[in-house]
């Protein structure tokens, strides 16, 4: 393990392991039988390419960015730590740009940068509550970002019937080959231009709370496919 993590940290393992990462999450992506649970027109998404900015949680990173669609420019939020940087190699195997940042360590540079892509028409994907957490808790960046560029965030969620969880801080979740599953995208959320910090607080709560709310949604849709 701890020559892999060496391995990690140098470019050309990046390149190789993230090859290999993009390889087995597209494998296994396209081995699940899915549904799409309505909760937004996917003709919406798919049929028009209209910039949006796309968020999953980081835990749902092992297929999330395979559910996107492919016809518009996306470009990926991602940590320049070693780990994201081999998942930026997948990105780009996925078609993706990638811009790299977090709140530590270049996050305002990457801020701008997702600024400019959206005035290009350009979409955006991003993790809300990572790269380190807490988990599952939406931070104030993904807010922002809507509000001073006047798109909509649309949520992403996924779950498989047969799945592993990592003991790590975000319980990331590795889904089985073959296994059942169920996806889908919130409704647009849009954030007004002119809000106070109340206003964002609120809205910040909003979208955690329908992540959630559209995760138990496909969640109990697997369960009952898993039942048939």
């Amino acid at each position: 393990m701890r020559v892999i993590k060496r391995f990690s940290k140098i470019n050309i393992g990046q390149k190789l392991i993230g090859f290999l990462f993009y390889s087995i999450t597209s494998l296994i992506s396209h081995s699940i039988k899915w549904e799409y649970v309505v909760e937004n027109e996917k003709s919406n998404i798919f049929d028009s390419n209209k910039k949006y900015i796309f968020c999953c949680w980081h835990n749902k990173l092992f297929l999330g960015p395979h559910l996107l669609p492919r016809n518009r420019i996306i470009n990926a939020l991602q940590s320049s730590h070693s780990d994201g940087m081999v998942t930026s190699v997948a990105f780009k195997y996925l078609g993706m740009n990638v811009i790299l940042g977090s709140s530590k360590k270049g996050g305002m540079q990457a801020f701008r940068k997702m600024v400019k892509c959206i005035q290009l028409g350009e979409s955006i994907a991003i993790t809300p509550d990572g790269p380190k957490g807490p988990k599952e808790k939406v931070k104030d960046g993904i807010i922002k970002l809507a509000q001073i560029t006047d798109t909509s965030i649309i949520p992403l969620v996924w779950s498989t019937n047969k799945f592993k969880i990592i003991n790590s801080w975000d319980s990331f979740v590795l889904p089985y080959p073959f296994s059942k599953g169920a996806y889908s995208f919130g409704k647009p959320i849009n954030v007004k231009k002119k809000i106070n910090q109340e206003e964002l607080e609120t809205v910040r709560l909003f979208l955690e709370h329908e992540i959630k709310r559209l995760t138990t949604l496909v969640e109990n849709r697997v369960n009952r496919i898993y039942l048939k």
